[in-house]
């Protein structure tokens, strides 16, 4: 037997989680032209019949017509006021249901740049509003009979998922997981526009998208720690370096464990080891850009330290015939001023200097005229050119 009803309206009373309600709950109503339908703010009411989602009303106060029931007076002949038809409506709510949680059942597999092959999770959350009450009705509720947002939480979580899982995939081309954590708002963005289709062709759209995470394996976020630790310490990447970070743990951990006095004598020798591997190791460490070393940091000079740059070679332009010439060094400075070419009134000019100068009056210049041998002895006579030094006087 149906169901008469004369009024048409619907309060939510879920608190906002009821999506669909249909009148009445079960079977088909009897209606007639002249009958009155309450649609509420963010409400639309669809009337169904046979399987299909026929007329809809938007928000309103409506007597029903055959104006504004076109289909169903079709259906029916209706012609006059009172006329019956048969009929359920389902009363939609157009409001965007929100913190609808999502998640990844199975881990995503992914092809790393620095770490191989990685399985990731994620989760979120999403928000969705229906666009199409009629196309809803017909693909989600009268075929699926779904009518709260949780029931609407599994249906579209499956589509959000997947989309996701192909999206970082493909982002993950040539990158490494240790990125994704600063691109979930990128992500996001790039989901919600990839389901748009998905979701349009059930009438609703995906009305927010969040990324609350993305989880790496432990294995992964260990590695990220440790050349994090290993960066803070001044130890370079790659394999050498995180075997001598590996190997000054192990002594350390060795050294700290109890066992009489064996253990005693092993934790001495593994302090002694952990002793003589650290020069080394700070050296390594110290030896990296900005990290200064010398021996007052606790090191005796020369103790495995390599020998500082050499200086670079001072060089000066000289004025030559009118023409400049140069830049030559301290020792070809020397040849010219053999030469008879540097005079001590020739002009000079290094980087650094205001003005051309006399070379006579620029001291690293001025040794160009020195003597090549020693200075005389006192007393004595004076040294021959090329020859060895004179005898000193005895007695």
């Amino acid at each position: 037997m149906s169901l008469r009803l004369d009024v048409l309206k619907w309060e939510d009373t879920s608190g906002g989680r009821q999506i669909v309600a249909r009148m009445p709950e079960a079977g088909m109503a009897d209606l007639k032209l002249g009958s009155r339908c309450i649609v509420q703010e963010s409400q639309a009411a669809v009337f169904f019949r046979n399987g299909k989602a026929m007329d809809t009303l938007k928000a309103g106060t409506h007597t029903l017509t055959t104006e504004n029931l076109p289909i169903i007076s079709s259906l029916f002949k209706l012609v006059y006021k009172d006329a019956p038809f048969q009929s359920c409506v389902y009363y939609v709510s157009l409001k965007p249901f929100r913190e609808l949680k999502w998640g990844t059942k199975e881990p995503i597999l992914l092809e790393d740049s620095k770490f191989g092959f990685v399985n990731v999770r994620a989760f979120g959350s999403f928000s969705i509003r229906v666009t199409d009450p009629q196309v809803f009705i017909a693909t989600v509720v009268g075929t699926e009979g779904r009518q709260d947002s949780t029931d609407i939480e599994r249906w579209f979580k499956e589509v959000v998922c997947a989309r996701f899982a192909d999206l970082v995939s493909e982002y993950m081309q040539g990158k490494s997981v240790v990125q994704l954590q600063s691109k979930r708002d990128e992500l996001a963005t790039a989901t919600k526009a990839r389901t748009a289709d998905d979701f349009a062709k059930y009438g609703v759209e995906l009305y927010d998208f969040l990324v609350s995470s993305i989880s790496l394996p432990d294995a992964v976020k260990k590695a990220v720690d440790e050349r994090g630790a290993m960066g803070a310490l001044g130890i370079g990447p790659g394999g050498a370096g995180y075997m001598q970070m590996m190997a000054a743990q192990a002594l350390k951990d060795a050294a700290q464990q109890p066992g009489g006095a064996a253990g005693g004598m092993m934790g001495a020798g593994m302090g002694l080891g952990m002793g003589m591997m650290m020069p080394g190791m700070m050296h390594q460490a110290y030896a990296q850009p900005g990290m200064g070393m010398h021996p007052g940091m606790g090191m005796a000079p020369g103790m495995g330290m390599a020998p500082p740059p050499m200086p670079p070679a001072v060089t000066f332009h000289v004025a030559i015939g009118g023409a400049q010439q140069g830049p030559f060094d301290v020792n070809m400075l020397r040849t010219l001023a053999g030469q008879g070419q540097l005079t001590p009134q020739t002009l000079v000019w290094r980087q650094g200097m205001p003005s051309w100068t006399a070379a006579g009056q620029v001291p690293e210049v001025a040794m160009a005229f020195a003597p090549a041998g020693p200075p005389p002895i006192p007393g004595g006579p004076p040294p021959v050119p090329g020859g060895p030094p004179p005898m000193p006087p005895t007695g």
